[in-house]
């Protein structure tokens, strides 16, 4: 799916990510105008998009990697970490985790009072845990600091953030502090506009519920122009 961030709209939909296809769709919209004054582009960490656009539209174009799918992907590893530390506990302390894995996960302020309280109690007796959970709202934090203004600001913050995830000895950590460190450049891009694909997540909600109440649909080109039909007008 192709979005226009600017006019809020589904621009295009493809039948395939393969990157021959992508890139054929917009060398054509840059040819014909429609991407013509394109300034950024947001993605997620694909090597096809990325280098894609980067070939549809030279090295002026800032492409940046999306700061959700950078959370995601650190919420599949804290996740890891977490039963990664479980395992080196006795049976009777790994049992009182057990359950507890939306507690990690969960911001904060969309804890009830009672699930905040369970979580303070249960970093105080796992402090490895606690660390962990720490770590995340550190970076969670950062992608929220607004005096952060420049790719190059936002870099070096993430590669302290790094130092100090990686102090924590845990393996899954260190497989994230990779994948930052291999993408580092257009993550930290995000701090330049703080562009996102926040709307292209709201977008797939509404293709989904179009195939609900279509009982799916078998029909690319069918499905593609009912996408466009529902979603291709700029917001007024």
């Amino acid at each position: 799916m192709i979005v226009d961030h600017s006019n809020t709209r589904v621009l295009e939909i493809l039948e395939s990510r393969e990157k021959a296809v992508v890139l054929a769709y917009l060398r054509r919209a840059k040819a014909e105008g429609l991407l013509a004054e394109v300034a950024e582009v947001t993605t997620d960490m694909w090597d096809g998009y990325v280098s894609a656009a980067r070939e549809a539209f030279g090295a002026d174009v800032r492409i940046t990697i999306d700061r959700f799918h950078v959370m995601k992907n650190f919420q599949e590893q804290l996740t890891a970490a977490r039963r990664e530390i479980q395992r080196q506990l006795p049976k009777d302390e790994a049992k009182a985790l057990k359950g507890t894995r939306w507690l990690w996960l969960t911001n904060e302020e969309n804890l009830s009072a009672e699930e905040r309280a369970e979580l303070a109690q249960l970093q105080r007796r796992f402090p490895l845990l606690g660390q962990l959970r720490r770590q995340r709202e550190r970076l969670r934090a950062l992608f929220e600091d607004r005096t952060i203004h420049s790719a190059g600001a936002g870099a070096k913050q993430l590669r302290l953030w790094m130092r100090e995830a990686r102090a924590l000895g845990l393996q899954a950590l260190e497989r994230f502090c990779q994948t930052l460190e291999n993408w580092l450049d257009k993550i930290a891009n995000y701090f330049v506009k703080r562009a996102s694909n926040g709307r292209v997540e709201g977008f797939n909600t509404g293709l989904r519920a179009l195939l609900r109440r279509a009982f799916g649909m078998v029909n690319f080109e069918h499905f593609r122009l009912r996408v466009l039909d529902c979603f291709g007008q700029p917001a007024v």
